[in-house]
């Protein structure tokens, strides 16, 4: 990932915010923030698809063991 910020607009109130969120960490809603140009670059996003698998693979051996989600 990159060193750009995400914009994700919330709402707060009666009106919203804006909350940024650096390329690559978890977003406000639990989803992964990835900006554009990351979102663009077919390299990148092979990456990130294969730390997702990994995770998953985590939290499937983690369930199966009884011991919930990571």
């Amino acid at each position: 990932m990159c060193e750009e910020k995400v914009s994700y607009w919330i709402a707060s109130g009666l009106d919203y915010r804006e909350i940024e969120t650096k390329c690559g960490n978890t977003a406000y809603n639990g989803s992964r923030a990835i900006c554009e140009t990351c979102a663009r670059d077919p390299r990148i996003m092979a990456e990130i698809e294969r730390q997702e698998e990994g995770i998953a693979a985590d939290n499937a051996w983690a369930r199966s063991a009884g011991w919930g989600e990571f």
